[in-house]
């Protein structure tokens, strides 16, 4: 399935505010195809319709509430950007900080992996949050 959204003269941070855009409007589809080949979640879910059968069964009780886009940075890999969003599920609201790595390829910034803080690993307003709060936590886990 053709994504015409998915433009290859996308930022990485207009990429990313475009997948916000397709889990609030739970177009899971968009989402999957926004992935980069080699990321760590393709290994969990090698196919669109096994991504899609999960969504159905985990996803689609999720309501999107908002979500912040902060400050990036390019590393040798691509662009890390930090971002936040809030959400509930299960009729609990959450919150999850993220350090997104993009990666380019050759139809534009895709989505690789990210680094995820709870709101119990980090406390503070979200414009405090800095590349210092990922890079300080002692076990470092990208999904």
């Amino acid at each position: 399935m053709s994504h015409p959204e998915l433009t290859i003269d996308l930022t990485a941070e207009e990429l990313l505010r475009l997948r916000f855009t397709a889990l609030e409007a739970q177009n899971f589809s968009l989402l999957f195809a926004s992935y980069h080949p080699r990321a760590p979640f393709l290994e969990q879910f090698s196919s669109l319709n096994a991504y899609l059968e999960f969504a159905a069964q985990s996803l689609s009780g999720m309501r999107f509430c908002d979500a912040l886009v902060g400050v990036s940075r390019v590393t040798a890999d691509g662009v890390e950007q930090i971002c936040a969003m809030r959400f509930e599920l299960g009729g609990d609201e959450q919150i999850m900080y993220e350090l997104a790595l993009l990666k380019p390829t050759d139809s534009g910034w895709r989505y690789h992996s990210a680094q995820k803080l709870t709101a119990e690993d980090y406390q503070g307003e979200f414009a405090a949050l800095d590349f210092v709060h990922f890079d300080q936590q002692t076990t470092k886990v990208r999904f």
